[in-house]
């Protein structure tokens, strides 16, 4: 029986250990794919722009992302808009409508922010939050179902070991 027990304990941490490996690769897989999908929309402004903000107004902020020297593409949030139907994000694509930093913080918006927008406003939503839910809930799920299946042919084995006095592990 202590060779059973120690055998259980063994393989519950295996388990333990493989569930929680698999969840840090579930959220490191959800952290680079968000990576990648906000490089690409910010890029996507970058080349080919968006004019979604036609006037900057006091709820407007300009994000002055630096691409050279003395040299910033401004990328414009303005939350409004969004109320309205229309995207909040907008930008002019081309380097010709590069800013310098004195045009940048002349800009009258509401803030003028020397650095890029960061994920959690710029493409992370309420959909991408739920999809990221159900993911890793599949993931940790998954675990759950095989450490009840592990603990279910731990008990079947207890039993029969009681009813026979021996243990017959078969490799299938």
């Amino acid at each position: 029986m202590e060779f059973i027990n120690t055998m259980k304990k063994r393989e519950f941490l295996e388990m333990g250990l493989k569930a929680l490996a698999s969840i840090l690769a579930a959220f490191l897989a959800i952290i680079l794919m968000e990576g990648m999908i906000y490089s690409i929309e910010l890029n996507a402004l970058k080349t080919k722009g968006h004019t979604g903000v036609q006037s900057i107004n006091t709820s407007t902020t300009a994000y002055c992302i630096k691409q050279g020297e003395d040299k910033y593409f401004v990328v414009y949030h303005n939350p409004d808009n969004a109320i309205e139907g229309q995207d909040e994000w907008a930008a002019i694509a081309g380097e010709q409508n590069y800013k310098t930093r004195a045009q940048c913080e002349a800009l009258s918006a509401k803030e003028v922010v020397f650095q890029a927008p960061n994920a959690f406003i710029f493409t992370i939503d309420a959909i991408d939050y739920v999809i990221m839910s159900v993911f890793v809930a599949i993931v940790a799920g998954y675990f759950v179902y095989r450490f009840l299946k592990l603990k279910k042919s731990y008990e079947k084995l207890v039993e029969e070991y009681k009813t026979t006095g021996t243990i017959e592990i078969v490799n299938v």
